[in-house]
């Protein structure tokens, strides 16, 4: 399937932030908004890269939040989405004063809730080397406001506009939490491919070479070698989930089985010891499929 996408918005040629000047040609720049009424509750952001490609994502929330809680909701989504395209410079746009300033430390984040969304925000800055986080008032961000409203009517969304649908908090979501680790699976293996590096334990020392052979790095990027697929890239838990939202539920998802979906991720070329395990968890988290998938007698 083709997928077309829309103009981007407008970026204003000159920004400032204090003495900096922010126009660099080469930085990608994210609009992000959240919107809460009475009816519904959603956000929206557009990702757009110096040479014009533009990813618009609208999100629905199923649980209650707050308009600022909406607002980092849409600032995680962005990010995680511009770390999984390895954005080096990012340019973010927001029209509500409390993240900008929270985010850049003017503002003392006192509420808990905000305070694990804020460190959350905090780890994945960390992937990115340069970041800028800017306010803008609500016409200059109209475009991801209208994103974060056509939840109300998901038959407006059109195939440009990637839909996303959340059943819980990003903060109590553990598969999001355990992004705070530095360390992951894959840390291991490239400490011993790297340096040589061994755990003391014999029993794991002897585990890990002989599963290494399998692995090999390639500009400090893990891969896998398999017999039945093309070499597979190794993926961190953040990186996992997002593999599973694209293929199961993205632009061109169709909700398909655990069992299919982990084996669907690894024909696209990724890997993770957990992938079948966490398949089997995803899709019983989805609520689509748990409403409209068959039921068994």
């Amino acid at each position: 399937m083709e997928c077309t996408f829309p103009e981007a918005p407008e970026v204003p040629t000159t920004q400032f932030r204090g003495e900096k000047e922010i126009g660099d040609n080469n930085a990608w720049t994210l609009y992000i908004d959240g919107s809460v009424t009475a009816e519904r509750s959603g956000a929206g952001l557009i990702l757009s890269s110096p040479d014009g490609l533009t990813i618009q994502q609208a999100i629905t929330f199923t649980f209650k939040v707050t308009n600022n809680q909406a607002e980092y909701e849409a600032l995680l989504s962005g990010l995680k989405l511009a770390k999984s395209l390895r954005v080096k410079c990012l340019i973010i746009y927001s029209d509500s004063q409390i993240l900008v300033k929270q985010t850049n430390g003017e503002y003392i984040v006192k509420d808990p809730k905000l305070a694990q969304y804020q460190a959350m925000v905090r780890v994945i800055l960390e992937t990115i080397p340069d970041t800028t986080i800017l306010q803008i008032n609500g016409e200059e961000n109209s475009k991801a406001d209208e994103l974060s409203k056509l939840v109300q009517n998901t038959s407006d969304l059109s195939s440009s506009v990637y839909f996303e649908e959340l059943g819980a908090p990003s903060s109590d979501r553990p598969e999001v939490l355990c992004i705070s680790s530095p360390d992951n699976w894959m840390t291991p293996y490239i400490a011993y491919l790297k340096g040589g590096t061994l755990p003391e334990d014999q029993n794991k020392a002897r585990y890990l070479k002989y599963k290494a052979t399998r692995f090999f790095l390639e500009s400090n990027q893990l891969y896998m070698r398999i017999f039945s697929a093309p070499t597979l890239k190794c993926v961190d838990q953040d990186e996992a989930d997002y593999c599973f939202r694209e293929v199961h539920e993205g632009i061109c998802g169709d909700h398909l089985a655990a069992k299919a979906l982990a084996y669907k991720v690894i024909r696209q070329g990724y890997y993770w010891p957990t992938i079948h395990a966490d398949a089997v968890a995803y899709v019983k988290n989805c609520s689509k499929c748990q409403k409209f998938s068959n039921v068994p007698k």
